[in-house]
């Protein structure tokens, strides 16, 4: 089973890091963070892909603590979720626990692999609705 990986870069709202492949630099955008009056959500990058995994996780930054796990999440197989949708949708729902407040958990939601327009997250009935349909929780913000 593959992991998917959210790193986040506190402080950073928005940040473009190349990291070593052998010969060749690979680009990665950490995108989504946001500064409100509730506080700061870090920019964030999440991926399925081990190369990227691993080009991240042997770097400087995030040796130096610089670039951190926000969360890991089991992927299920392409072969289960061709066969058995709905319940492989339900076995393998996000938990966010990171997430206290309704713009965390809206940014979470307007971020990949979600990509929900804000429009459809307006209020905090709206957004707990949308995380409902889509097999989102987030256990520390009611």
């Amino acid at each position: 089973m593959r992991k998917k990986i959210r790193y986040e870069i506190k402080g950073q709202i928005e940040r473009s890091c190349y990291f070593r492949v052998g010969k060749a630099l690979l680009r990665v955008e950490f995108t989504g963070g946001s500064i409100n009056s509730a506080g700061m959500t870090p920019a964030n990058y999440t991926t399925d892909n081990p190369i990227y995994q691993k080009a991240i996780e042997d770097s400087e930054l995030f040796r130096l603590g610089e670039i951190v796990v926000g969360a890991t999440y089991n992927v299920g197989d392409e072969e289960k979720a061709a066969v058995q949708p709905e319940q492989t949708e339900k076995l393998t729902a996000d938990v966010f626990t990171d997430v206290t407040n309704v713009q965390q958990a809206r940014s979470v939601l307007m971020n990949e692999p979600y990509k929900i327009a804000l429009s459809e997250l307006q209020n905090k009935a709206a957004v707990q609705s949308k995380a409902a349909e889509l097999g989102v929780s987030f256990p520390n913000w009611l």
